[in-house]
């Protein structure tokens, strides 16, 4: 009898098991059938003939026409790409139905990136699109869907990246769509959308994409200063005007390029630390060139061509080295061309201004840029209105009212006291006076301007000393007129919030996962799921010799895949058993862990117990790195050690790295207790970021760290509050050690070190150096070790809300390779110049 009992049991579990494989198969079978209604009224394109060849449609090799991507015999991703030399486009049914299509599509729930590309689509967008409930990024480009954009795209929750670029959409942009709270890309170029821009814009929070270039979007621009995380914002080909929008500092590219812009630039332009593109020409933008934006620490491209920017240029004008193309054409700039723009590695454009000694591009003469600035104005109303964005200049070169003939009259004071301090220096100095007063009397005064006065005065003076006390007193005779006893300088501006390197032609072309709108782990395989009999193969069945280190978290192994590719296996020990479906949020996240300063994911595989199906053991696949910690290259006792300027190429990465690991997913990940030791440097350098605070460790009541942070105090969940702060006080002691040299072994050195360089910034220069590793100390340029100094000791700050943020040390810390370089070619051409080098000669 229990023989019997035992028989039917088997019996029922095989029964049981046989319909579970039964369904999993259906399911496929039942996304197989999509794809191949999908084929069809499609007309049967050759690009999708694979779809009737083969029955395991998942591992279908990805063509530039057709990529799928499964996730446990579920579709979650569907790429169809066509162009002009496929017959996509051409061989759409005469009795196409878009509403079809996509009810058929809607059929897909598991569906997570759609991507429906030049494909010939037409009519409105239809509302089936919503049933796709769990998408995450829907792509329709280059198409020829018309009509609103429909609101039923406010109901996909999970929607992060929406592009519908180069079709045919046409009303206004509705104000639903700002209801999506976790986009981050928002693409909309080249159609005949109308209207203003909606202020609900603002709440979009999340947004790091704005791309709404080509269409016919008119009137003021909504206030963004709400979109903190806002990188790319491109307008051009609009009617958007005439002020100048309130914008976020942590733009990367910038594109205003043909709108209906009025007024000056406001000044605040300067603080866009991470700009690499600026695109303001073809408007009509008046007021002083600022010459600020030649010598941003981030930009590249510069394009103010077009415009009325008025103000002189001097030769001596500094430029960012990184700076390949500039263009300053058509506007009525003076002066003479900054010798930083003649290399002839940039691409500089300057025909049509007033500049002098320059045959090479056309230029019109002196006068027409001074009259041309005269008919320049901007009514008290428009001044008022937007008042702080326009330069004192703005104000100067209008008319010769009351301000202008205070200016003048200071002038005149100064010169006589300037002439009677600086005879010896400025003998032509004698005759400015009477320079003033000729030019009033000789010109109309309704045309003559305090700026010209000025101009004329700057062009007769010879000595550049000299130039400067005639500056400085003109300052402090205009504090006097005003009412001021003495000229009050302002304190030092300090560091706001700035942003990220990113490249932005790649943040639009994501059609993977939203992880990927960086783009910065672009040389890495995609992220997929590996088999365990793969992680065997890879790791000869886990022997030891493939063992890299064990600890409380698991098993790290080094692993060989098929192709050759290195690779790093964690392996951890689940301790309550869930279903893999449970660590699928987890999962996600770790699939966003890719960037060129993180030891990148690159899939993962789960080991389940053949009993119940629950979970065993979670192996994350890593790219593998070189064991070179970054201390070994500082303050190792062997090996090569890095110079100065890759010292500060490092820590940039180092700060880049966490920047990703803070803004660049989402949820982000804080508190990551980073240490020198966790950074790895590959063979060019380049670091990466081994160890980061993974939340999947914490739920499995695992997160046993390797050592708390050096000098931060109270218990794990306190770190957890402050979490972007705690990683900006590792940041100070990863500094620490670059600076000295020296390993820092026990958090209690941290505070007594950090008191040395506070001092050590106070003293002179030979003081400072003699705490400097002395591998580097005569090979740093005083300002950027002074730099590195201030933001260390900032960083190291007991109290956290005192720490600057990781955007402010970013900039600090390009600043600081900024100098370095610039100091290192000085230095080189005066060693190099025959000068120099008969100096030299006689000491030795």
């Amino acid at each position: 009898m229990a023989k019997q009992l035992h028989h039917s049991q088997n019996l029922l579990l095989l029964i049981f098991f046989l319909s579970i494989i039964h369904l999993s198969h259906q399911l496929q079978f039942s996304h197989s059938q999509t794809l191949l209604k999908l084929q069809q009224l499609l007309g049967y394109p050759s690009s999708l003939s694979t779809l009737t060849t083969t029955k395991d449609f998942c591992n279908i090799e990805p063509t530039p026409y057709l990529t799928l991507v499964c996730y446990e015999q579920n579709l979650t991703q569907l790429h169809l790409v066509g162009n002009n030399n496929n017959n996509f486009t051409t061989s759409l049914p005469q009795n196409f139905n878009s509403h079809t299509f996509f009810s058929t599509l809607s059929t897909l729930s598991t569906l997570k990136v759609l991507s429906l590309v030049s494909l010939g689509l037409w009519g409105p967008l239809p509302e089936t699109v919503a049933e796709l409930s769990s998408l995450e990024i829907l792509n329709i480009s280059s198409n020829y869907f018309t009509g609103e954009i429909p609101v039923h795209l406010s109901y996909l929750n999970n929607l992060q990246s929406l592009v519908l670029d180069d079709n045919n959409f046409n009303g206004e942009i509705p104000n639903l769509l700002t209801s999506l709270q976790g986009l981050v890309v928002l693409s909309m170029k080249k159609n005949f959308l109308t209207g203003n821009l909606p202020d609900s814009m603002n709440d979009l929070v999340t947004l790091r994409v704005l791309d709404l270039s080509n269409n016919q979007l008119f009137g003021e621009l909504p206030h963004f200063h709400n979109l903190v995380n806002l990188q790319v914002l491109h307008l051009e080909n609009n009617l958007l005007g005439p002020h100048f929008p309130s914008l976020p500092t942590k733009l990367v590219s910038l594109v205003l390029r043909n709108n209906s812009f009025r007024l000056g630039v406001p000044s605040n332009i300067s603080s866009f630390y991470q700009l690499q593109k600026l695109d303001l020409s073809l408007n009509g933008f008046v007021g002083p060139f600022p010459q600020s934006l030649l010598s941003l620490p981030s930009i590249n491209y510069l394009d103010v061509s077009s415009n009325k920017f008025t103000g002189m240029l001097f030769e001596n004008f500094s430029c960012n080295g990184d700076l390949r193309f500039v263009n300053l054409s058509s506007n009525l700039l003076k002066g003479e061309l900054p010798s930083c723009l003649r290399q002839k590695t940039k691409v500089v454009l300057y025909a049509r201004n007033c500049l002098s000694n320059e045959k090479k591009q056309a230029q019109h003469s002196y006068s027409f840029c001074s009259s041309e600035a005269l008919a320049v104005n901007i009514s008290p109303r428009q001044q008022q209105k937007h008042k702080g964005t326009t330069s004192k200049a703005v104000l100067v070169s209008s008319s010769i009212g009351v301000v202008g003939v205070l200016i003048v009259a200071v002038v005149v004071l100064v010169v006589n006291q300037v002439h009677k301090t600086n005879v010896s220096k400025t003998p032509e100095m004698s005759t400015l006076e009477h320079v003033i007063i000729s030019q009033i009397q000789n010109e109309d005064r309704g045309k003559t301007t305090a700026r010209s006065i000025v101009e004329h005065i700057i062009r007769r003076v010879p000595d550049k000393n000299a130039m400067k006390t005639l500056t400085r007193f003109i300052k402090e005779h205009i504090a006097s007129l005003l009412g001021n006893r003495r000229l009050s300088r302002s304190p030092s501006r300090s560091i706001i919030e700035h942003v990220s390197s990113v490249n932005t032609a790649k943040l639009l072309t994501d059609a993977r996962c939203i992880s990927e709108t960086m783009k910065m782990g672009t040389g890495l395989p995609a992220y997929r799921t590996f088999s365990l009999d793969q992680l065997k193969e890879a790791t000869n069945n886990f022997e030891e010799s493939s063992l890299i280190s064990e600890g409380p978290l698991g098993q790290i192994y080094k692993g060989v895949l098929s192709d050759g590719m290195n690779i790093t296996i964690r392996g951890m020990k689940i301790r309550k058993k869930h279903s893999p479906q449970a660590y699928m949020h987890h999962v996600e996240l770790i699939s966003k862990l890719r960037h060129s300063h993180l030891v990148s994911s690159l899939g993962h595989s789960f080991e389940c117990n053949q009993d119940d199906s629950s979970v065993n053991t979670v192996f994350l696949i890593f790219e593998f790195v070189q064991d070179k910690s970054l201390r070994s290259r500082i303050s190792g006792s062997n090996g090569e050690k890095l110079c100065w300027t890759q010292r500060i190429a490092a820590t940039i990465g180092v700060v880049k790295g966490i920047q990703y690991l803070h803004t660049g997913i989402v949820p982000g990940l804080y508190s990551n207790n980073i240490k020198i030791t966790d950074i790895l440097l590959d063979n060019n350098h380049n670091v990466k970021i081994s160890s980061y605070n993974l939340p999947i460790y914490a739920e499995n009541k695992r997160m046993v760290s390797n050592g708390t942070s050096h000098g931060v105090k109270g218990n794990l969940q306190a770190r957890m509050n402050d979490g972007d702060k705690n990683d900006v006080y590792d940041i100070g002691v990863i500094l620490l050690e670059i600076i000295l040299g020296r390993p820092i072994m026990f958090h209690n050195e941290v505070g007594t070190l950090k008191d040395l360089l506070h001092v050590s910034i106070k003293t002179d220069d030979i003081a400072r150096r003699s705490i400097v590793d002395p591998f580097v100390h005569k090979e740093c340029s005083d300002e950027s070790l002074m730099k590195m100094m201030e933001i260390c000791v900032r960083c190291l700050s007991s109290e956290p809300n005192e720490r600057p943020s990781v955007e402010d040390i970013l900039w600090n810390l390009q600043f600081a390779a900024q100098v370095q370089n610039s100091w290192r070619r000085e230095t080189s051409d005066y060693r190099d110049s025959p000068k120099s080098t008969s100096r030299e000669t006689k000491l030795l």
